[in-house]
């Protein structure tokens, strides 16, 4: 029996995946159950119960225990954040978690805005926005002031879980980032947002870096130690080797993730600041409303629902052209760049001769306009790509293969999927002293070998995306009609 090993385990929206890699960093197994149904009250509300969650997790970590042969695990957890919720003295949840993209908040985000705007934006280096903590914190205060008054600790959902597990009331700093909360260049709780929403230090969790761990604890006779649980893209971040500045990576599934480390960010209002797992490292962050369920839909409007092997075929098709064809694909609104719930999609240019297949290459050249208006800001910035990954269910289509690299103007490396979970476990190597950041970034670019994605000669996709930028711009008032 070899002494310890290396669990990561990711607390998301679908699955609580669990992966244990052996004392060499080898991956044994990943095992995963279905997590807690999303519920949604109201049109734009999404919540989770946090007692049912850390139900199913017991249930779940019971199965996992039964793949580990160690006298020692590190633990290494991630979750899907940020997750509002308020407890009292008991660890008792006072209301369901509020999710991320949880919209109830839309008065107290203006609000705050107008009033601390520019504060909020020195201190954190990103503007009020739904994922934060800070409207919902103002909303429930003000629509529940009798369970505001009861309320002991916020917390997300890897605080409540490991509470309910071992008593300690931690939370990483990762997590105080996109919660709204941080100073991000001293990575320390703001005092002056604090002031400014006149809420005390005394509710928040005691505050860890990503390396550190909670005293051991012991479950039947295995002895845990474990992290105070990140935000689920940086475990994704640590398994697609993001461990160095100047990397990218593209994510496109459900919908598109836009990822690039830095040691000097420079804020900006139209993208997510984050911290990186260390000291020294962040993420500046994109995440659009669709990608993959654009294409969904318009799929599924010709009848050709999950055929995407017969879309793909059909794409092949050297000679179809969309040019002057450009689609929007505001489907539910969009995050990242342009931050407006109100935007629609748009099918602009159609023609007498239009016909299927090219309104099918526009919805894949839509996804790829949409993760080049991320490009374009950063480069705005002088940032430099020296790796890009490209990885997402989507990316398993020809076409997109074809056409994202053309649309970026830029080579790169397919590589597959990042599991959270994984990345949460090559954590633990870190946090257990087994590895540094260093070695582990050394480690994790000897392994990211992957399909190398070239450019290819479509002259014409370079202005459509002129006119995909326009359209926005120019239409974006009618959108509030």
């Amino acid at each position: 029996m070899m002494d310890n090993s290396y669990v990561g385990i990711d607390l998301g929206t679908s699955y609580i995946k669990g992966s244990i890699l052996d004392e060499n960093g080898n991956h044994i197994v990943t095992v995963k159950t279905r997590a807690p149904a999303i519920v949604s009250p109201k049109p734009g509300w999404t919540e989770v119960d946090p007692l049912e969650y850390n139900f199913v997790f017991k249930r779940f970590l019971r199965k996992l225990l039964r793949k580990i042969y160690t006298k020692k695990v590190y633990l290494g957890l991630s979750s899907m954040a940020p997750i509002f919720i308020p407890v009292d003295k008991e660890c008792y949840p006072l209301y369901n978690g509020i999710l991320y993209n949880d919209t109830r908040a839309e008065e107290e985000i203006k609000e705050l805005n107008e009033l601390y705007g520019d504060l909020f934006f020195e201190e954190n280096g990103n503007p009020v926005n739904n994922q934060q903590w800070l409207p919902k914190i103002l909303w429930f205060k003000k629509n529940y002031p009798e369970l505001f008054s009861k309320t002991w600790k916020f917390m997300e959902l890897p605080t409540f879980i490991l509470c309910k597990m071992t008593g300690k009331i931690v939370t990483d700093k990762t997590m105080l980032q996109e919660e709204g909360l941080l100073n991000y260049r001293k990575r320390v709780i703001s005092n002056k947002i604090l002031e400014a929403l006149k809420i005390d230090e005394s509710y928040l969790p005691e505050p860890m870096e990503l390396n550190e761990t909670l005293e051991p604890f012991r479950i039947d006779d295995i002895v845990f130690e474990s992290n105070a649980g990140t935000v689920d893209f940086i475990g994704s971040s640590v398994s697609l080797g993001m461990l160095r500045p100047r990397k990218m990576a593209i994510i496109i599934g459900s919908t598109g993730v836009i990822s690039y480390s830095v040691t000097d960010p420079k804020p900006d209002n139209r993208l997510y600041l984050d911290l990186g797992p260390y000291n020294g490292l962040y993420y500046i962050n994109g995440a659009t409303a669709s990608a993959g369920i654009f294409l969904d839909y318009i799929m599924e409007l010709f009848g050709m629902k999950n055929m995407y092997k017969k879309v793909d075929k059909i794409l092949q098709n050297p000679y179809i052209n969309t040019e002057g064809l450009v689609l929007l694909p505001y489907l539910i609104g969009e995050r990242t760049p342009i931050l407006d719930p109100l935007a629609k999609s748009v099918i602009f240019g159609l023609r007498n001769t239009t016909k299927k297949p090219e309104i099918l290459k526009a919805s894949i050249e839509a996804i790829a306009f949409s993760i080049r208006h991320h490009y374009d800001i950063l480069k705005s910035h002088g940032y430099e790509v020296d790796t890009m990954y490209a990885t997402g269910g989507v990316l398993k289509m020809k076409a997109m293969q074809t056409v994202l690299p053309t649309v970026m103007n830029k080579r790169m490396i397919k590589v597959e999927e990042g599991e959270e979970s994984i990345g949460d476990a090559k954590i633990a190597m870190v946090t257990s002293g087994k590895l540094t950041w260093d070695e582990l970034g050394e480690i994790l670019e000897r392994e990211m070998a992957g399909e190398l994605l070239e450019p290819s000669e479509i002259k014409y996709l370079e202005k459509n995306y002129r006119i995909y930028i326009q359209l926005y711009q120019q239409l974006k008032e009618l959108f509030r009609i």
